[in-house]
């Protein structure tokens, strides 16, 4: 993977491609690009997101045309892509109708099975909350008639199953702003048009972010906006507010000098499973704008969060850092036998893609989250014949059973699964298929990582992809494991965060391996106090102080390659020639500690 690259993103062939309305999907270890086309629906495939090759299209259908925003869902041994398009010879763009079509294969070919709706329905987007999947869509017919404020906007309706909505659904982003008036009086009665669609979500620090494209991709103001939602055990109780708020206008991505109708995107993690990119389309300002011409391009940026604040510093057109890679990264084994994978880490995030062969007596395998050895282990296992999941943790030889979980109905172990775990020290979240999440803490008497590995249970195991990185991502409670990282003292851990009872925080770091290379770390603070500040510094030198913020934000560091970066509240400062590893303390005023993030790069 390279270290730099310069959006569009490049293909294989050396060709220009255009992707609008590019939804990525990961699996298996690669990712899968999904795009509007006049023809059909265009696939591409990359292993770090920079780099693509062209596949050709999933689906396309002579007697249909206009192709647009699939999104894909993949479920037990089936990819679902939602899409639209209208009859070759039906001039009515508003004939687009929501579809389902079927594949085995991400790379298709896929089979188009039902069409949803016999109104206007594009722009769809799966989401899988708690075990429960929700489709986000757009709609012209909610607002449609309206006085004042009518056009296309997002709905929000449970599933019963891939292939059918429960059909109650409700409105999650509506049109408040002058920015997202597609046409002005666009009918002559008076009517000016807004357009609300493209949404996707990103889930951080208890909320759930939705983004979503607005106006209308030739005009000045076509923008990527943010709304956030606290989490909730059913997203259909969540309730999105626009960021700052519903008549002011922040967008995340508008145009620049250089790139315009920046727009329609997902959000997909980089290859180090930490990282959150926003892949979405534009086109080169400098080009002539050709109607009747398709020239928007596949673009990623990083996005850095702030309390409810999103924010990214595209749309660039210079080249830039790649997406971090991961530590270990090891696909496509078979696994006959009990094999270790790698040397772990105390702090990790690893995602495993997992299968098994077919047999009468069933399957059953477990992951190594922490092998020390024969005595000593902490376990997940999978047992199909039992139709569980279990975490099992020994300790000098004792056996015990910690957690237990049902897999879902009709799994299929044949299929590659994706089972993602966060370790932080002795707290571990592990997050299934279904986006699930097992939550548990082990005892353990060993200062030092163990290993991690796969034991299968009489059964043959393929391991499509297993990927980790060295991270940790501390909350509330778990900010009583900041002592790996930092020295400090005098400071409380409870739900909420750190704090102190003097509104003080100092501190020390530690001189351990994981900041021998290069690394981000991120501070979440709450503000307790009217007179706030955090300050970083190394020796006598102070080099960054904020003061006297009014609100929850995010201080971001990071070293790379001899330089040292610090991101408050989307303003960049770079420090160059640092000495050693950077700071080597911070204090903390006035504020709480609400979480803190590390990962190696």
């Amino acid at each position: 993977m390279a270290e730099k690259f310069c959006n569009p993103v490049s293909f294989t062939d050396g060709k220009r491609h255009t992707n609008p309305d590019p939804f990525v999907l990961r699996w298996c270890g690669k990712y899968y690009c999904y795009a509007t086309d006049e023809f059909g629906v265009k696939i591409s495939v990359s292993d770090d997101l920079t780099e693509w090759r062209y596949l050709g299209y999933g689906i396309s259908e002579k007697e249909y045309h206009h192709y647009w925003a699939p999104s894909v869902l993949y479920l037990n041994g089936l990819f679902y892509m939602y899409y639209s398009n209208i009859p070759a010879d039906e001039p009515d763009c508003h004939q687009q109708h929501l579809k389902l079509a079927v594949s085995h294969s991400p790379e298709g070919p896929f089979v188009y099975q039902k069409t949803f709706f016999d109104q206007f329905s594009i722009d769809s987007h799966p989401l899988m909350w708690n075990g429960e999947l929700y489709m986000l869509y757009s709609v012209n017919d909610w607002l449609g008639t309206e006085d004042k404020v009518s056009g296309t906007c997002i709905l929000m309706d449970k599933m019963k199953s891939p292939w059918e909505f429960e059909g109650n659904p409700k409105p999650v982003i509506l049109p408040t702003r002058p920015q997202e008036i597609y046409a002005a009086d666009r009918f002559g009665d008076g009517r000016d048009w807004y357009t609300i669609e493209g949404a996707c979500t990103v889930v951080r620090d208890g909320m759930c972010w939705m983004l979503y494209s607005a106006n209308a991709y030739e005009n000045v103001d076509y923008f990527v906006g943010t709304t956030v939602a606290m989490i909730k055990k059913h997203a259909s109780k969540m309730k999105w507010e626009k960021y700052p708020d519903e008549y002011t206008w922040v967008p995340l991505l508008r145009k620049n000098a250089l790139v315009e109708g920046t727009g329609h995107n997902t959000v997909a993690k980089a290859p180090n499973l930490v990282d959150e990119w926003i892949v979405y389309h534009g086109r080169s300002a400098l080009e002539e704008l050709k109607p009747g011409t398709e020239q928007r391009e596949m673009r990623i940026d990083p996005l850095y969060f702030s309390g409810k604040k999103m924010f990214c510093f595209g749309p660039s057109a210079e080249p830039c850092h790649a997406p971090e890679k991961p530590e270990i990264k090891i696909q496509n084994k078979q696994v006959y036998s009990r094999e270790i994978l790698c040397d772990g880490e105390l702090f990790y995030r690893a995602e495993f893609w997992i299968s098994g062969k077919k047999e009468h007596t069933g399957c059953r395998y477990g992951i190594y989250l922490d092998y020390q050895d024969e005595k000593n282990y902490t376990e997940l296992q999978i047992y199909t014949g039992q139709n569980k999941i279990r975490v099992m943790n020994c300790m000098d030889g004792i056996l015990v059973n910690i957690k237990e979980e049902k897999l879902p109905k009709q799994y299929d172990y044949t299929v590659p699964h994706r089972i993602s775990i966060q370790r932080n020290l002795t707290d571990y979240r592990i997050t299934t298929d279904e986006e699930k999440e097992i939550l548990f803490s082990v005892e353990r008497r060993q200062e030092n990582a163990g290993t991690i590995g796969i034991c299968p249970y009489f059964s043959e195991i393929s391991v499509h992809d297993f990927t980790m990185t060295c991270h940790g991502e501390l909350a509330g409670k778990e900010l009583r494991n900041l002592s790996a990282f930092y020295n400090v003292a005098g400071v409380t851990a409870d739900q909420n965060g750190l704090s102190s009872a003097d509104g003080k925080i100092r501190l020390e770091k530690k001189a351990v391996s994981y900041y021998a290379e290069n690394y981000t770390e991120e501070f979440s603070l709450e503000v307790t106090a009217e007179k706030n500040r955090i300050s970083f510094e190394q020796g006598e030198e102070n080099f960054l102080d904020v003061k006297n913020k009014k609100q929850v934000y995010s201080v971001y560091h990071k070293i790379r390659n001899g330089e040292e970066y610090f991101i408050v509240d989307g303003k960049l400062q770079k420090r160059e020639k640092i000495k050693d590893t950077g700071i080597n303390s911070v204090d903390i005023c006035g504020l709480k500690l609400i979480s803190y993030r590390y990962t190696k790069n």
